[in-house]
């Protein structure tokens, strides 16, 4: 009975861990193929995801939301957490992402640039919210640094985030918005894009932390160490980030 007894706890032990990841929306594509390389390496991991913008997650973390690590879109948000004494480790920047303009519409989009949003044919175009998304920050800033910003505001629709933005792009709700790279590479470039110029934006430095919750979860550790592994950076270079 003893024997059987420790075997009982060790079983526990190993099969019974869950890692609950809450992750910017721009990075679900990858993130499903990583969980997938990581879970043939330890199968008997369970991985929840919440998917939402960075703003939001952030916000139920504060909460209390029991997650154990956050993928944000940019670092500002784990580095807010890091400051409040909600982590276990200090944020680290995991990925740069691109910002696109994307259209499902036949539409001169490739030959007119981000210009395009000034055509009258043009009269909805979709962007993450900026308040909680920091793609949609970055949308603000180039439009602003090509002095469109205020000619084209009133165009404007707001996502709760980079994936609602992009459906309302997808389902042709909207004659164009803005999303990330992984996006129009996940949906094997339907439609037409065009990446903005790096110069119209700040970075967008992708930050992972580790959060107090996952202090007994060794394999929260494990994953962001396999993350940052030659097999986790290959993932993300394939779905478009630097």
């Amino acid at each position: 009975m003893r024997y059987l007894f420790i075997f009982l706890i060790v079983f526990t032990v190993s099969y019974g861990e869950t890692i609950k990841i809450a992750a910017a929306a721009n990075v679900q594509y990858p993130l499903r193929e990583l969980i997938t390389l990581f879970r043939i390496k330890y199968p008997e991991v369970r991985i929840v995801t919440v998917i939402s913008s960075s703003g939001k997650l952030t916000a139920q973390i504060e909460r209390g939301a029991p997650y154990h690590i956050f993928m944000s879109a940019d670092m500002k948000y784990p580095e807010y957490l890091y400051k409040k004494g909600l982590t276990a480790s200090k944020p680290q920047v995991y990925a740069k992402g691109i910002l696109v303009l994307w259209s499902m519409k036949d539409i001169p989009l490739k030959q007119k640039g981000i210009k395009v949003l000034l055509e009258d044919f043009i009269k909805k175009v979709s962007i993450p919210n900026p308040n909680t998304a920091p793609y949609g920050r970055e949308a603000i800033k180039a439009l602003k640094h090509y002095n469109i910003y205020k000619k084209i505001k009133r165009k404007l629709v707001y996502g709760e985030s980079v994936s609602q933005s992009t459906q309302y792009i997808y389902k042709k709700l909207v004659d164009v918005g803005f999303t990330s790279k992984s996006v129009v590479i996940y949906m094997k470039n339907k439609g037409v894009w065009i990446p903005i110029d790096k110069k119209a934006y700040s970075p967008i430095k992708q930050g992972i932390v580790l959060l107090k919750n996952a202090k007994n979860n060794p394999y929260a550790v494990k994953f962001i160490e396999f993350l940052f592994s030659k097999e986790g950076r290959k993932v993300l270079k394939k779905y478009g980030y630097e």
